[in-house]
């Protein structure tokens, strides 16, 4: 199915019905873009206090 069939397919829903489908759409790129992600990260053993201190720090540093 090329773009523009997919386009005229999906046109022929009702309003209701594509934003049910553009969120499903949505989630599925979701997910598939932070398991892309994720597999490109390092695995890091990082405990909640530390994870804490990362996220006081990057919020201190935007009020700056």
């Amino acid at each position: 199915m090329t773009q523009v069939e997919f386009i005229q397919t999906f046109n022929a829903f009702s309003a209701k019905e594509r934003l049910a489908i553009a969120k499903k759409i949505q989630l599925q790129m979701a997910d598939e873009l932070f398991e892309e992600l994720d597999a490109d990260l390092p695995d890091l053993d990082i405990s909640t206090a530390e994870i804490q201190k990362e996220i006081k720090a990057f919020r201190n540093a935007k009020k700056d």
